[in-house]
């Protein structure tokens, strides 16, 4: 039967024959003949091919024969910083982008689509929402969560029935960020603890990596309407494509990585053609925002909104008959993309949305729909304390607002050298006028985010060095912004600092040198701090905290470095002040509530820490650490059940709790149970590579166990993990030592130990452990200067040597 579930139309009944009644071969095959003719023209009324009309009236044109609109399915494929002419179908004849290229000739090319911000999270939330940053309310990455309020393409079609899966390539859309909303599947799962710091740009995978996830998913959804999103994030920088594109490419990789991009869309279209989908499947190619490749001094994006950034490719191919072979070159936008694709399958956008459809451009009945393209970037304002910037493109001029306006006119000028502002200025002003009505925001300030991602995610993002401050400006009253233009220089200087060809003391003395150039930069001052605490000079980060702090006290990022910093240093007691002093004005701050806490915990004030970790937790129920940290104060107690009921409960509210089961392994070990304690260990080490101690109490279990073999390997991951701890040194030493085995070994770790730890509370047990085996060695007068240097230093640390706590 077909889909619709209508049979096709029969002959009606004749009447009831009597009995002896004889019809004449004639009339008879006359009957049957009429028959058959009624049944085909009713199969053939549904096999025919269908002509599709859009929700907004335009005629879509004619569909293969048995699929309707509401058939379709959607492959929305988005490209991360791809400059729209560095692909083939866009002019470029050096660029290796067969399927593109091929995708463009059976579809439909817009040559003149624009994004609204030249950075990834705000972007794609305009695809999805249709709406336009100010409205949406996500202006930059990782310090904007999308308000669940907007209902995005997904939702949509999914609450239509499409299956919905995404495949993202890079964490700054990871689920957390909001764009999750409507997908039954969303693929991110990107682990943060193999960084030793990062951009937030940092942390992605290869488009390989993306297409495997997503090809099973669309083989196992192949019999049902569905929803795909791949996000191919490869072409960002540091651009480094996968060979034989490497080789290819040498000396263009930003090419070569659009080329391996390339060689993966060919391999889900291809499987489109393979399942014999495509025919039934609506294909989107957007890029999110450009780059500048050096245009305008900009090495990369996110600071200006130059054509390098804001223009991206735009490809469409759908089996609609009147949709093939045709290019557009009249104004598009981004905003447009979620009201276009609904059209097409036959449903209408939510209420509020700020695209339009673009089915008249792509069923050819119109050339032009006169649409105006915002695009900004808020980065140089929430970053540096610099100028924002907003553009508007309105035929063939475009102008951007900063401390100093720009207007250009695209046909005779496409790379914007020419700025026209003063000579048409009246032409300006009211393209700023419109430019000011489009940039009235909703609900936020234009420096404050809307929502914020769940505390943890945002401290540890600040551990490994990505900081996002959202500054409003330090400038003094009514003080002019600086001009984005007048500082790209230092930008640059600011985005190289973390540079994989940088030596690892480059990166202090570029931030150096941004500050001395600029010592309003708040980021600049964290970013330094963090340089200086991986270098192991808490004193340099101290003073670094403390500028940041200064330029905004407000930063809660910024008090918490500070304080932690303090810790390290031993004064347990400016940290407490610092984080009591930021409670003041901001006592619902879960975050730093809960790091005083720490601090309360540390010094064994149990009641105190509880208070503060409880208090956490009712002011941000998101904060699973602080019931990880009373797991901890149950544990002192003596109250294993209670600290394993509260551990359990940390990690059903959040997988990935930093210590959850390195607790759970302590109360294992508490309670004799040393094979569920390895087990807990060893989670703990794949949640979090990094977990030094973790090796190292390990090592301490298989001890206990007689397992030689197992704490040797475990204290030497401990060493790799971390070179600079001392214990691990020692106790690897130690093991040596008392197997009396490999005692030039034992003495080159105690004396590594030493080295790295010279005042740790453990170093009189290296110069114990070098007393012992310089007198196995026949050096009796060695063996007493190190015994004598033990003792000085334990009285002096006023610690027992050996003890590990």
């Amino acid at each position: 039967m077909p889909k619709s579930g209508r049979r096709p139309p029969v002959a009606p009944k004749s009447p009831p024959l009597r009995a002896g009644t004889r019809l004449s071969r004639t009339w008879v095959g006359i009957a049957v003949a009429s028959l058959v003719a009624v049944i085909a023209a009713g199969w053939f009324a549904f096999l025919r091919p269908h002509r599709a009309t859009s929700a907004g009236g335009v005629d879509l044109g004619v569909l293969p024969r048995g699929v309707s609109a509401g058939d379709l399915n959607v492959l929305l494929i988005t490209l991360d910083t791809t400059r729209a002419d560095h692909l083939g179908v866009y002019g470029d004849k050096t660029a290796a982008t067969p399927n593109l290229d091929r995708l463009g000739q059976d579809g439909i090319v817009f040559d003149q689509a624009v994004t609204t911000a030249p950075l990834t999270l705000p972007a794609h939330t305009t695809i999805f929402t249709g709406l336009l940053p100010p409205r949406h309310g996500v202006r930059d990455n990782g310090g904007y969560v999308l308000d669940p309020k907007h209902e995005t393409l997904a939702h949509t079609l999914k609450n239509a029935g499409w299956q919905t899966g995404a495949f993202v390539g890079a964490f700054v859309l990871d689920g957390k960020w909001g764009l999750n909303q409507g997908f039954d599947t969303y693929y991110d799962k990107f682990d943060l603890s193999k960084y030793r710091r990062i951009s937030l740009s940092d942390v992605a995978r290869r488009g390989n990596e993306v297409v495997d996830q997503a090809l099973p998913w669309l083989q196992a959804h192949a019999s049902q309407r569905f929803f795909a999103w791949l996000h191919f994030y490869d072409a960002h920088s540091p651009y480094d494509p996968p060979e034989p594109y490497k080789t290819a490419f040498r000396g263009h990789p930003y090419a070569g990585e659009i080329a391996f991009v390339d060689a993966q869309v060919g391999r889900v279209l291809d499987w489109l053609r393979g399942a014999g989908l495509d025919q039934r499947t609506i294909v989107v190619v957007v890029g999110d925002h450009g780059e500048s490749l050096n245009e305008h001094g900009e090495g990369t994006h996110a600071l200006f909104v130059y054509d390098a950034t804001v223009r991206v490719p735009l490809i469409v191919r759908a089996p609609f008959a009147s949709m093939h072979g045709r290019r557009v070159g009249s104004t598009v936008r981004t905003v447009d993309l979620a009201p276009t694709i609904l059209d097409l399958v036959g449903r209408r956008a939510p209420a509020g949305v700020q695209g339009r459809s673009l089915a008249p451009l792509l069923a050819g009945s119109a050339s032009d729909l006169n649409l105006d393209g915002y695009s900004e970037s808020l980065y140089a304002r929430h970053h540096f304390g610099w100028s924002e910037l907003r553009a508007l493109r309105s035929g063939r001029y475009k102008f951007i607002q900063s401390t100093k306006p720009e207007l250009y006119d695209l046909e005779r000028d496409p790379g914007e050298l020419t700025n026209l502002y003063a000579e048409r200025r009246s032409l300006a002003d009211r393209m700023a006028a419109e430019l000011a009505t489009l940039s009235v925001e909703e609900n936020t300030s234009a420096a404050t985010p809307g929502a914020t991602v769940d505390p943890e995610t945002r401290e540890r993002l600040a551990a490994l060095g990505y900081v996002g401050s959202f500054t409003q400006s330090p400038r003094r009253a009514g003080e002019a912004l600086p001009d984005p233009k007048d500082k790209i220089g230092i930008f640059n200087l600011m985005m190289g600092a973390h540079d994989d060809v940088a030596a690892e003391g480059t990166t202090i003395e570029r931030l150096k040198r941004v500050v001395a150039q600029d010592p309003e930069i708040l980021d600049a001052w964290i970013m330094l701090g963090n340089e200086y605490v991986a270098h192991a000079d808490p004193q340099a980060a101290l003073d670094a905290y403390k500028r940041a702090v200064a330029i905004n006290p407000d930063y809660d990022l910024a008090i918490i470095n500070m304080a932690n910093t303090y810790r390290s240093l031993g004064d347990v007691e400016a940290a407490r002040v610092g984080y009591e002093r930021y409670l003041q004005h901001d006592p619902k701050n879960a975050l730093v509530r809960y790091q005083l806490g720490e601090v309360y915990l540390d010094g064994g004030e149990l009641d105190r820490a509880e208070h503060e970790f409880q208090q956490a937790l009712s002011d941000d129920t998101r904060v699973a650490s602080a019931r990880n940290a009373l797991a901890v104060v149950a544990f002192r107690r003596g109250d294993l059940p209670r600290a394993e009921q509260e551990v359990k409960a940390a990690l059903a509210q959040k997988a990935d709790v930093k210590l959850a089961h390195f607790n759970l392994a302590l109360i294992a070990e508490q309670r004799q149970q040393y094979d569920l304690a390895i087990a807990e260990y060893r989670r703990e080490l794949e949640v979090y590579p990094g977990n030094f101690k973790a090796a190292f109490n390990m090592g301490k279990v298989y001890d206990r166990l007689g397992d030689r073999a197992g704490q040797e390997r475990e204290y030497r991951q401990a060493i790799e993990i971390n070179p600079s701890f001392a214990e691990g040194y020692f106790y690897l030493s130690k093991l040596f030592l008392d197997q009396g085995r490999s005692l030039d070994e034992a003495m080159s770790l105690a004396k590594k130990g030493l080295e790295v730890g010279p005042a740790s509370p453990y170093a009189p047990m290296g110069h114990y452990l070098l007393a012992d085996l310089y007198n196995r060695a026949g050096r009796p007068g060695e063996a007493d200067t190190q015994l004598r240097l033990g003792r000085e230093l334990e009285r002096r640390l006023g610690t027992r040597a050996g003890r590990i706590g």
